[in-house]
């Protein structure tokens, strides 16, 4: 009866074992396959982000040069009516170029910001699109992979 008892306990403690072992491959297993899909949403993250942030700095250049063109041509104008200023003989010529000179700055000026706003919306919709794209890209990728 001791041999059966010791054998009963044997098998009872190496069966325990066994599922001991079993168990930790499955959650060994699982941790490995979470962390796997983890890296990887976290990539496609980094990727999407990356892409944003290219299209923002796309973006932000437009504004730039639009920008300096706006401020070239505001020089420009003041230096022309500068120059033209200097040869006024009367005064009232004086007020019709000055007149002339802030229609043509207000003008400028109104175009500019017609022309940023434009780009700014574009901007904007270029990079919703791209995030919604590679994120649209993301989701397929991973429901493939599961």
């Amino acid at each position: 009866m001791a041999k059966r008892t010791t054998d009963f306990a044997q098998q009872n403690t190496e069966r325990a074992m066994e599922m001991t072992v079993y168990g930790m491959d499955w959650i060994r297993e699982l941790t490995e396959r979470n962390l796997d899909q983890t890296k990887a949403a976290v990539e496609s993250l980094l990727t999407i982000t990356r892409k944003a942030v290219d299209d923002a700095d796309r973006q932000a250049s437009v504004i730039r040069e639009r920008s300096l063109s706006l401020a070239h041509e505001t020089f420009a104008n003041a230096f022309e009516f500068v120059h033209q200023a200097l040869h006024v003989r009367e005064p009232q010529q004086l007020v019709q170029l000055q007149s002339e000179f802030v229609s043509r700055q207000a003008q400028a000026l109104g175009d500019q910001a017609k022309e940023l706003g434009q780009a700014m919306v574009q901007g904007t919709n270029d990079l919703a699109r791209t995030t919604l794209r590679e994120a649209t890209e993301t989701a397929r990728k991973h429901s493939e992979a599961a």
